[in-house]
């Protein structure tokens, strides 16, 4: 029987809605207290979270079940990648764009549906004593069994532990042009330091988004209806587990190094810390956590080799697929086989990118 005790979620993006919603629903006994606190304002959260692409593999909901999130706004069938050379690549999926703050709020519901607290609070300090964590919300301050730090990009908890994470700005355009239904399109090109332009239906308007790097400047055409920037944590980090605090999310750098997709991955690393939770043992969290293709290595290895790619090389290295019918198995042998012979120093690339189409985003 699980003991009774009490648990605090700090930030209530995917990765915090995701740890406090599942821990309660594997609590039968009721015997846990789930705190989940969020340091924005109803109308700030929902601005903060339309600050994102919003698309996701349609496995994310195959892996939150029961958990059935509203939210959904349009199904997407294609991505469609520009490359240097005049290269254009389709390649069929399935997933979703979603209103994110929607998405979000449903999952607290349903977290307080089954006896979660959810506050809007801001969190000033958490400090480690004993077998407690205690942290301080402005003039008051109370002590939690466990604390699990999902406060973002930045995470104020993270850095008080004096753990380094790697972070990148990215800045966002809503323009009011018509969108190409059910496709995501990503234009990569040497001047975006290793990440991409990206082109996402929204609303009936049209995300366009791009890195921010110093001294360069990237503007969409078109009339600009808003403008958005925020940080992601990207990478990973060394530990995850730091006593009885534990990382997620953005605040573990869990955003996918090549595709910057990081709602599935921090949605999956809150299952994960859940149940390690429920089980009584919260460094199983960090070595579950590694075995998953979402936290592969592979991922940051191929980032940093597509950063010191120019666009000489970025044409070069996808020209075996340009015209390429992957659902051909000949192709794709010939590919296979191509790949091999002629394009070895690409191949760590290539695996990349074929995992990324599973756990990427």
């Amino acid at each position: 029987m699980v003991s009774k005790f009490d648990v605090l979620v700090v930030g209530a993006g995917p990765a915090g809605v995701s740890a406090a919603y599942f821990i309660k629903h594997h609590d039968k006994s009721n015997s846990i207290n789930v705190d989940l606190v969020e340091r924005l304002d109803s109308e700030m959260y929902k601005q903060y979270h339309d600050m994102c692409g919003e698309a996701v593999s349609k496995y994310l909901f195959d892996e939150l079940l029961p958990l059935k999130p509203r939210g959904i706004v349009e199904e997407i069938k294609l991505i469609r990648e520009y490359w240097p050379g005049d290269i254009e690549i389709d390649t069929p999926v399935k997933g979703y764009i979603l209103d994110r703050a929607q998405f979000l709020e449903s999952i607290i519901d349903e977290f307080r549906k089954k006896d979660g607290y959810f506050e809007n609070k801001p969190v000033k300090a958490v400090s480690q004593r004993d077998s407690k964590v205690n942290v301080k919300f402005g003039d008051e301050s109370k002590d939690y069994d466990y604390v699990i730090a999902a406060d973002g990009a930045n995470s104020m908890i993270r850095k008080s532990l004096g753990i380094s994470g790697r972070t990148r700005n990215f800045i966002q355009y809503i323009i009011d042009k018509e969108p190409e239904q059910g496709t995501l399109v990503f234009k990569y090109d040497e001047k975006y330091g290793g990440d991409y332009e990206w082109i996402f239906p929204h609303e009936g308007k049209t995300k366009i988004g791009y890195p921010l790097i110093r001294d360069k400047i990237f503007k969409p055409k078109g009339e600009i209806l808003e403008k958005q920037s925020r940080a992601i944590g990207y990478g990973g980090i060394n530990r995850y587990v730091h006593g009885r605090i534990l990382l997620v999310g953005d605040a573990a750098c869990q955003t996918n190094a090549l595709t910057k997709g990081g709602i599935r991955a921090g949605m999956i690393a809150g299952k994960i810390v859940a149940n390690a939770i429920i089980n009584g043992n919260p460094k199983k969290y960090e070595s579950e956590w590694l075995r998953t293709d979402f936290s592969s290595d592979v991922f940051n290895e191929s980032f940093k080799q597509l950063k010191n790619m120019n666009n000489r090389d970025l044409q070069k290295h996808i020209e075996p697929f340009k015209d390429v019918n992957m659902d051909s198995f000949y192709q794709r042998s010939v590919l296979y086989i191509k790949t091999l012979l002629l394009y070895r120093k690409y191949i760590k690339l290539y695996k990349a990118y074929d995992l990324a189409n599973e756990a990427g985003w």
